[in-house]
């Protein structure tokens, strides 16, 4: 069994947080989220991996694309 993921930083975290609020999964995540929070591709791999724990927004939600 595999423990939990703990960011290293808020950036991660925050990364983690606006991809899981995106209703319509993101073609090319990593780059998005290397682009928009200035990770890097492991920080943007764990970004991932915590969305996947974090609530997810409900389809007739929009997107909050220009938030970070």
């Amino acid at each position: 069994m595999n423990a939990p993921l703990q960011p290293t930083d808020e950036r991660t975290l925050a990364a983690a947080r606006w991809l899981a609020s995106q209703v319509k999964p993101l073609s090319h995540a990593v780059p998005v989220l290397k682009e928009r929070f200035q990770l890097s591709g492991l920080e943007a791999c764990q970004a991932m991996a915590l969305a996947r724990d974090l609530p997810c927004r409900k389809a007739n939600e929009p997107n909050q694309g220009d938030e970070a």
